[in-house]
């Protein structure tokens, strides 16, 4: 982990795990897939957009669940990243 890298996690770390999880993992990843993978999907079903009632079923149904898969995706980036912060303040 590079002094720049150290010093960014030190302000997320500060603000807690929760604020991480929610902003990095349900906001910043969560919504943002949820609504990339309704267009994709939509789109490789019809080989165009429709926006009918199957793609708005699509797109609340992926605004649910990827926010929660985001719950943990955001988990596991705080784990690591804490992991690799604890693994360089030992070596130094």
């Amino acid at each position: 982990m590079k002094e720049k890298q150290k010093r960014k996690w030190e302000k997320l770390r500060a603000k807690g795990k929760k604020n991480f999880i929610i902003f990095n993992g349900v906001i910043s990843w969560g919504v943002p897939t949820a609504i990339l993978y309704t267009f994709l999907m939509s789109f490789m079903e019809n080989y165009s957009l429709r926006f009918n009632r199957d793609f708005f079923e699509m797109l609340i149904l992926s605004i649910v669940l990827f926010p929660f898969g985001g719950i943990f995706f955001g988990l596991w980036v705080w784990s690591w990243t804490e992991k690799q912060y604890r693994k360089n303040s030992e070596n130094k």
